[in-house]
């Protein structure tokens, strides 16, 4: 029998307390009130007037000593009250209510008695049976909400109310256990074991499964000798059979279902995955790398019998299909290790001011260099040092603007697995990083933290994880000394930022396998968090006045103080995954984390890279006009980054349209350079995002609720992207206000949805009334001084404010002060653009007065120069 305690039963048993009204014996300390139940310890800190922090735990068991790698905020002195009834606690502070009902229970409001969210009592318990599938689980009902966050799926999912998924670490999928909801709060599950969001309650049965179809590996495909690990990966059917499965559902309640499909519960599938229900594909998964839980969701009517076929060639087992109904209506996390039932609740009036409070609880992003806002040119792989600048002086001959470079695996001793150069390939990395620099350039490299390499583990005392070939990260020991084995390879040798590849990690093959800490399948899930922060630490003590800049295949919660930016993984080129991209990158960013990017144009790019979708990408017309939409992605994403798998990736080596459509979207990057990064000081002083969903701006518009392709970049400019072939225009949703065309300077009204034209060249971009975008001229890398003076876009039709920004572009000193501001105030009523100067003295304006050009859209422009006096233009 399971030695399972509900919390409902807990609570109903009490003890008396003569110093108290409430039913149950408390103690109030200054930031905390303690309830103690029979067997059950309930524990609500207060750790500033948005956030609070629930801790329920079973007297008597073990205190975890997993340290805290997440929470940066000390519980501060902030004034709160208690009022006690019999049955009701009431926590007050500034912003938050927070109701204990003698049921063990919460209910969160607000100061003026708004609900946000509750604790159901359903799908909550702590089980003290250490073998069960989940030992510590919460429950809250889910209200009339949008819910975002997470971190990044493949699904195309834009909205998670409902849906079940497994947060757990892959290539393409990333697990941030942070969940905002458009009604103003956030929910941080602080548990480092996988942990289920919305377990299913329900199953679809198939009667006669079938047997699993044998598979074999291809044989491995090598380059010079060496094994490529990815096409080793390669699995086929041994037949014909596909492990399909057909049965049919008639529902009983008419709405959204969600299902989620398990396949290869003891291990990753090699294949495909497909769910679809009357031929429409509620779930479909063909790259290689493939997680084991898969969601999606469909629209059904009750009574109607609908035909459901299950798919998932190369699955070892023939996996099962499970689903929420419509009225589901909670939010539950389950996580599969632990005693303690632990997490933050997060209060704010909208998405922006929840992700700003989370922030100061796990950590703000510092600045990167402003070359981290260009155009980073990459590809699988540059094969040696002389292909490598060969290219790096191609590309700026060819006047093709960008400001990093890449070099990605195998630059390593055959037989090892970096981080050291083969001196047959790069026989002088220093060399080669002076004539990089030379260039205006900087050079990534990438590393993983599964290091085969007998002699640089012995010289670094690296120890690993048993049944596996990745370092114990949780021992700080070993952290130092990854760190210093990198950088003495890396960046002694000139190397500006590390490409941290395979930080989920996916190699352990026993979880039960011990770490530092404890048990990896305790902890696994914040291996990437405690990696970026090994060489964050570790550049900023040895390099502390060179902005650190790290690339990571995955992310945890806190992440984002640590430096990092981490991508989608490798996916497969095809429209559909790239439609998933745009979902994906946006609930990362809603889980708290603000930089993200993608591989454009897709991983796996054509059938001579793992993707028989398309032949040779360098001639596909489709393949081509896919790369056209995803490069405009790119230049709208937090990183802008091409990559592919076997590829040339340079824009010259495709057709003169998509060149020419390349050159303008990054020449329009860099002359956004100053909107962005004044955007990214938004992001590292007050928590705003560069990247963001429309519900982020417009919570309590429902019609933004779903939307998937479209998003902000930065506060004022609203971009759509073409997710299908040979389509040249797009419906679009406008949230009320007006909108300025930014191609036409055509204005038009929101609060509808309009169908706009989206030729191949350019993809729908919109700017608010009521936005100044600063611009500068065209330029060859981010830093390049030029003598053309900035061009101040004025949209008028509301009010506007913008905060240009300027510092050295590379170090630390912002922290110190050495920085400037230049606040920029448009009057409507007036017409009048207001020009003063903020904080920081880095700029001497009246030595040397700035030159702009404002342009009122609709218009005249008029050249001023601003030295240090306030100055108003009058447009």
């Amino acid at each position: 029998m399971k030695k399972s305690i509900c919390i409902l039963s807990m609570f109903l048993l009490v003890l008396a307390s003569c110093n108290s009204k409430f039913k149950h014996h408390l103690e109030k300390t200054d930031h905390a009130v303690t309830i103690q139940q029979d067997s059950l310890t309930l524990k609500i800190e207060i750790i500033d007037d948005a956030i609070i922090h629930v801790i329920k735990e079973i007297k008597g068991t073990p205190v975890s000593t997993i340290p805290d790698y997440v929470t940066v905020l000390e519980p501060q002195d902030v004034n709160w009250e208690l009022k006690e009834t019999e049955n009701e606690l009431t926590i007050s502070t500034a912003l938050l209510k927070v109701l204990v009902h003698s049921d063990g229970t919460i209910t969160y409001e607000t100061k003026d008695d708004k609900k946000l969210v509750s604790e159901t009592n359903e799908q909550t318990f702590i089980n003290l049976d250490a073998n069960a599938e989940h030992t510590v689980s919460q429950g809250f009902h889910a209200g009339d909400e949008g819910l975002y966050g997470l971190g990044q799926f493949q699904s195309g999912i834009m909205n998670w109310k409902n849906v079940p998924i497994r947060l757990q670490q892959y290539n393409q999928e990333i697990a941030v256990p942070f969940l905002v909801s458009t009604k103003g709060y956030g929910i941080y599950w602080h548990n480092y074991s996988l942990t289920d969001f919305n377990q299913p309650q329900n199953e679809i049965q198939f009667e006669t499964p079938k047997a699993v179809a044998k598979t074999t590996k291809t044989s491995t495909v090598a380059v010079d000798g060496e094994k490529e690990d990815v096409a080793a990966h390669i699995t086929k059917s041994e037949s014909e059979e596909k492990n399909s499965r057909e049965t049919t559902f008639t529902p009983t309640k008419t709405g959204e279902y969600n299902f989620l499909a398990l396949s290869d519960n003891g291990g990753r599938m090699r294949g495909e995955i497909k769910v679809s229900i009357d031929d429409d594909d509620v779930i479909n998964y063909s790259t290689i790398w493939m997680p084991r839980r898969y969601s999606g969701k469909k629209y059904l009517e009750a009574g109607k019998t609908y035909k459901i076929v299950f798919q998932n060639t190369g699955a070892k087992i023939p996996g099962n299909l499970y689903y929420n109904e419509p009225d589901y209506n909670k939010i539950v996390f389950s996580s599969t290790h632990g005693n303690v039932i632990d997490y933050y609740l997060v209060q704010g009036e909208n998405p922006e001011a929840v992700i700003s409070h989370y922030q100061k609880l796990t950590g703000t992003a510092p600045m990167f260099a402003k070359s981290a806002y260009g155009f980073w040119q990459c590809r699988e792989r540059y094969h040696n040092q002389e292909e490598l600048l060969a290219n790096a002086n191609e590309m700026r001959e060819r006047n093709i603007p960008f400001d990093n470079i890449v070099q990605d695996w195998f630059y390593w001793p055959k037989g090892t697995k970096g981080p050291e150069w083969d001196p047959a390939k790069y026989p002088d990395p220093d060399a080669m990083v002076d004539e990089l620099k030379s260039l205006n350039l900087k050079l990534m490299v990438s590393v993983w933290p599964e290091v085969k390499n007998e002699a640089l583990e012995a010289k670094y005392n690296l120890k690993k994880i048993k049944s596996s070939n990745y370092i114990d990260v949780y021992d700080e020991g070993v952290s130092e000394r990854f760190y210093r084995m990198l950088s003495d390879s890396m960046f002694h040798k000139g190397v500006s930022s590390i490409w941290l590849d395979g930080t989920e990690p996916e190699g352990v093959t026993d979880a039960t396998q011990m770490t530092a800490v404890g048990r990896f399948e305790e902890v696994q899930n914040p291996y990437s968090l405690l990696v970026t922060k090994a060489m964050y630490d570790g550049r900023r003590a040895e390099f502390s006045n060179e902005r650190v800049f790290n690339l990571t295949r995955s992310a945890y919660a806190g992440q984002q103080r640590y430096g990092a930016t981490s991508w989608s993984g490798d996916v497969k080129a095809s429209w559909e995954q790239f439609s998933e991209q745009i979902a994906a990158g946006l609930n990362f960013t809603m889980a708290g984390i603000p930089y993200w990017t993608h591989d454009i144009g897709g991983f796996f790019r054509d059938s001579k890279s793992i993707n028989p979708e398309f032949d040779s990408q360098y001639t596909n017309p489709e393949f081509i006009e896919l790369l056209t939409r995803w490069f405009q992605f790119g230049t709208f994403s937090p990183i802008f980054r091409i990559h592919g798998y076997v590829s040339e990736t340079e824009i010259w080596r495709y057709d003169d349209a998509f060149e020419s459509t390349a050159r303008k979207f990054i020449d329009l990057r860099y002359q956004l350079m100053p909107y962005i990064y004044s955007q990214a000081w938004q992001i590292t002083t007050n928590s705003k995002q560069l990247m963001s969903p429309l519900a982020y701006h417009y919570p309590n518009d429902k019609n933004t609720w779903e939307i998937k392709d479209q998003l902000f970049f930065g506060e004022s400019i609203m971009v759509g992207f073409i997710t299908e072939y040979e389509k040249r225009e797009k419906e679009m949703y406008f949230p009320k206000g007006q909108w300025y065309n930014f191609w036409t300077n055509e204005k038009m009204e929101g609060g509808k949805t309009i169908t706009v034209k989206a030729n191949l060249d350019e993809t729908p971009l919109f700017v608010k009334a009521g936005s100044i975008i600063p611009m500068g001229p065209k330029v060859q890398y981010a830093t390049q001084e030029t003598d053309e003076p900035l061009r101040i876009k004025v949209y008028p039709g509301a009010d506007a404010t913008f905060t240009l920004y300027f510092d050295d572009n590379e170090s630390y000193d912002y922290e110190h002060g050495e920085y400037s501001e230049l606040k920029l105030n448009y009057s409507e009523a007036t017409k009048t653009l207001q020009i003063t100067k903020g904080n920081g003295e880095y700029l001497d304006y009246s030595k040397s007065p700035m030159t702009l050009v404002v342009e009122m859209i609709g218009g005249q422009n008029q050249t001023v120069s601003f030295s240090g006096s306030d100055l108003e233009v009058k447009l």
